[in-house]
């Protein structure tokens, strides 16, 4: 395990800005003393996506996750970790319809059996909503039970 990946799930207080991408350091002001926990590993290990305990509402641009350098953080102790979810987002497109499928991590094949590319955002993956409103009907109805 290296070192950057060993943080994910540590507190960490924004203490300053300097080090990070500049599109969050434009945010500096409003992000300075704030904290959060570190719930990924970007950039080959060199910045940590914090999301950050404040409301989005409260956060410029409703932004709960913001990529900092890890220079810019002051880390604390563990927190408890939830556990992955089960399921990460696939799509799949046939015509213009999108449908949405329930994937297991690392791979590229629905719960359904149908083939589904996943869906990243930051470097992280989509959690699987059954309620969403493209939701594949056969992967809700398997991972439910019904």
């Amino acid at each position: 395990m290296s070192w950057a990946s060993s943080r994910v799930g540590l507190r960490a207080k924004i203490v300053k800005t300097f080090h990070s991408h500049s599109s969050t350091c434009v945010y500096g002001s409003a992000l300075v003393g704030r904290e959060g926990v570190v719930v990924a590993v970007l950039r080959n290990g060199t910045t940590a996506l914090v999301k950050l305990d404040d409301d989005p509402h409260d956060l410029p641009l409703g932004v709960q996750r913001w990529p900092l350098r890890w220079d810019d953080l002051d880390l604390k102790e563990p927190i408890g970790v939830a556990s992955p979810p089960a399921y990460m987002t696939g799509w799949s497109k046939t015509g213009p319809t999108v449908e949405l499928h329930a994937v297991d991590a690392n791979t590229k094949v629905a719960v359904c059996s149908s083939p589904a590319e996943p869906l990243p955002m930051c470097g992280w993956s989509v959690t699987f909503s059954p309620e969403a409103p493209r939701a594949c009907r056969k992967c809700v109805a398997l991972i439910s039970g019904s």
